[in-house]
């Protein structure tokens, strides 16, 4: 076997980390490229042409898979906005713990003024116990609603009683403060409590409308399975303009 055709049959196994369509354009052009390129009597690609050929395949690999999921996702409205709904939950659930840790000290005060017959001491332990909860609790459910967004913009079906599920405890907690008064001591914790738990409910009720049972049967059937013709065409055209 000569030099040469070692070289090609080494390009030709780095070439092969490119996705399929397109190799199926390219690969016979960047190959007489790089031949070109090599110096004579070479039967190994240099180590930065290796590098260089491997890390452009992972970006192209990549930007194809992220357009065709986000093209996958707005081709359903409801799964689409539902997704973005979670990640604005999340926020949510960061600026409910920020202004539950910022009005502490005026919902102390308020709570005390409110309630003037029970213990200041007790009173104050309340409050902090409160707020604590609030601070463990908040990165969680947080970090939960996210998981909850990759979940179902990929497809995932146990990812819709997630959402039921994630909602619940929300309006629960919204449901508890109203009834405990807290319009009455603590009115920014509980605006910023009612705008998460109505973004959660948004959210969970576009992923369960029966608009979305599309995107959750192309996820069921589409995972680990090979490409249509379409995502075929799809692929090669983003392969193109990478």
């Amino acid at each position: 076997m000569t030099d040469q055709s070692q070289l090609e049959r080494r390009y030709r196994r780095l070439l092969a980390c490119y996705p399929r369509a397109f190799r199926r354009e390219h690969e016979e052009e960047m190959l007489v490229v790089l031949l070109a390129c090599a110096r004579d009597g070479r039967r190994h690609p240099g180590v930065a042409d290796s590098a260089d050929l491997l890390r452009n395949a992972l970006r192209i690999r990549i930007r194809i898979r992220i357009r065709l999921r986000l093209t996958a996702s707005r081709s359903v409205p409801s799964v689409f906005w539902g997704v973005r709904l979670m990640v604005l939950a999340a926020v949510f659930e960061l600026v409910s713990m920020g202004t539950v840790i910022a009005t502490e000290r005026a919902v102390r005060a308020a709570v005390v003024r409110h309630f003037p017959r029970l213990s200041v001491t007790h009173l104050t332990a309340a409050v902090h116990g409160q707020v604590v909860s609030v601070e463990i609790g908040a990165p969680i459910a947080a970090a939960m609603w996210l998981v909850l967004a990759w979940a179902n913009d990929r497809g995932y079906r146990w990812a819709r009683v997630g959402a039921v599920a994630l909602f619940v405890p929300t309006s629960m907690s919204l449901l508890a403060a109203v009834g405990q008064h807290a319009a009455a001591y603590a009115l920014a914790d509980l605006l910023t409590g009612g705008g998460l738990c109505g973004i959660a409910l948004a959210a969970m009720l576009l992923i369960i409308a029966t608009d979305s049972n599309r995107h959750f049967d192309q996820g069921r059937h589409g995972r680990g399975r090979c490409p249509t013709t379409d995502q075929r065409g799809s692929a090669a055209s983003l392969a193109r303009r990478a």
